[in-house]
């Protein structure tokens, strides 16, 4: 059964954490120039994709659609119970391979890509809250 209020909470936590990376995140690339720039805006994607996995996480288990083979799929399984479209899912999904690298520093990142990762990722965010509320609100009505 889908527990609404930890899913409101999780959903809370992301939409600041996503207010927090709009803040940071500079107009053009250029403004990633400096270290802590740079730093700050990939804390903050690492952080929202995280809250993102962890917000799919909870709902994949209070309906018993799990486990997730990979952090990557949790956002297919929510498109394939369309909670998500799938073009959502496929950027949030997209968006896990950002975050791998931001976390495990597989490779130095590139001010130009996370620039350009960070703006997807917010181009879908909000749509990704609304889209998972509904649903549990759906599903707690009906």
């Amino acid at each position: 059964m889908v527990q609404v209020q930890i899913i409101r909470d999780k959903i809370r936590r992301l939409r600041e954490t996503v207010a927090a990376l709009r803040s940071a995140l500079p107009a053009t690339v250029e403004g990633l120039g400096s270290r802590d720039a740079l730093d700050l805006v990939s804390f903050r994607v690492y952080l929202s994709v995280q809250e993102a996995i962890d917000l799919a996480s909870h709902l994949i288990a209070d309906e018993g659609w799990g486990p997730a083979p990979s952090l990557r799929d949790h956002f297919t399984i929510l498109a394939t119970r369309g909670v998500l479209e799938p073009a959502m899912a496929n950027t949030l999904s997209a968006s896990v391979k950002v975050r791998n690298l931001i976390g495990y520093a597989y490779a130095r990142v590139d001010a130009s890509k996370l620039h350009e990762a960070a703006t997807e990722l917010l181009s879908v965010l909000e749509g990704y809250c609304a889209a998972v509320l509904a649903y549990v609100e759906r599903r707690a009505s009906g």
